[in-house]
């Protein structure tokens, strides 16, 4: 079994698609939500070892760091061996380097209900506009950070700022290995 967890509107065929919200009026940040499974993250249905991968998408930004760590053992408890660990999600220093070059107005910037806000900016703390807790950002990595949390449980294969599914240059893609 796959897992997509967060999955928002993006449904993955081939994978369990995983949230916890539906779409809400003043949601807009995404343009829907379909999932296979409506559960919380921090307390998933799912047996020790039957997963293969777990992929998340913008996933982890979303909780605090403390909720992550609990998420990390969760996720090798669930995770068989060898199995695949891959997460998107904004990188810390690329998001402080677009903003100190910009400003919070200027550069790669998005159309929000406050104006023209830096994506650098905006990925610090996530959707401050839509008074919806899920988008806000809690907690926004460094690599060396995630990498460090990470390590007890999972060996790191590659981490880049080469996103499949966001913006290059200011996210990071982690693709780790269960170690079992």
């Amino acid at each position: 079994m796959k897992l997509h967890l967060g999955c928002g509107n993006m449904y993955l065929k081939g994978y369990v698609n995983v949230d916890c919200f539906d779409m809400v009026v003043g949601d807009t940040s995404r343009a829907g939500c379909r999932y296979d499974v409506k559960a919380n993250i921090l307390t998933l249905p799912f047996k020790e070892n039957s997963v293969s991968r777990i992929l998340m998408i913008h996933v982890l930004e979303h909780f605090y760091r403390w909720e992550t760590l609990s998420l990390i053992k969760d996720f090798y408890r669930l995770l068989k061996k060898h199995s695949l660990l891959y997460i998107e999600m904004p990188d810390l220093d690329k998001c402080i380097e677009w903003y100190m070059k910009d400003g919070r107005l200027g550069g790669k910037t998005i159309k929000t209900p406050l104006g023209r806000l830096n994506k650098g900016f905006t990925q610090l703390y996530g959707n401050q506009w839509s008074g919806l807790v899920y988008e806000v950002h809690k907690y926004v990595w460094s690599k060396s950070e995630i990498v460090e949390v990470l390590s007890p449980y999972f060996e790191v294969k590659d981490i880049n700022n080469k996103p499949k599914y966001h913006m290059k240059d200011r996210d990071m893609q982690i693709i780790a290995v269960v170690k079992k």
